[in-house]
């Protein structure tokens, strides 16, 4: 594979009061067989070279460049490693795209992740059928909100938070009630 030849994968995501969470790859976790060779899975920590590195990271709809959702450079999409995998927030534009893509998300209708990578380093078992492959390093190129994730772990969904999951008690009244509550709390 050249240098500057790069591969897409999916994941999963969801919606939450104007912002996007979700991982968008989940570590040591099978992709569907992919090219009808092999499976993938991602080794933890294989993007920490790329995210300490600072370049621009791009959140697209459906991997397409002209349909921008948000890049880390401007702050609207903060990637982060942990346990589980890349984990993203992502704050879409109030545009047309961004106001459809939450509604499409907090609908279900979409679900999943997807990301464009490039293969630093990696590890193959041909021992087992299908094959493996473990991708131990990888430089990231963008990461993609798709209703047909590869990888059918990842996930994305609206940020939870709503004034009843802050306080409870306020469960009981009416709509116009926990908003004057609110109100008066300085919510």
């Amino acid at each position: 594979m050249k240098n500057n030849d790069f591969e897409i994968r999916t994941a999963s995501l969801n919606a939450e009061s104007q912002k996007l969470v979700g991982y968008a790859v989940r570590y040591n976790s099978l992709s569907e067989v992919i090219w009808g060779e092999f499976v993938e899975q991602f080794a933890p920590g294989a993007f920490t070279a790329s995210l300490a590195s600072g370049a621009d990271c791009r959140a697209l709809y459906e991997h397409d460049h002209m349909q921008l959702l948000g890049r880390t450079t401007s702050g609207t999409l903060v990637l982060t490693e942990d346990n589980t995998g890349l984990r993203f927030e992502l704050t879409p534009p109030d545009t047309q795209l961004g106001r459809d893509v939450l509604t499409l998300v907090e609908r279900g209708d979409i679900s999943g992740m997807s990301f464009a990578f490039r293969a630093i380093s990696e590890e193959w078992n041909i021992e087992v059928a299908p094959c493996v492959r473990t991708v131990t390093a990888a430089e990231l190129r963008e990461i993609t909100v798709t209703s047909m994730p590869a990888y059918t772990q990842s996930s994305v969904e609206i940020a939870l938070r709503s004034l009843l999951a802050q306080h409870p008690s306020l469960s009981g009244l009416s709509l116009d009630m926990r908003r004057r509550q609110a109100e008066l709390a300085g919510l």
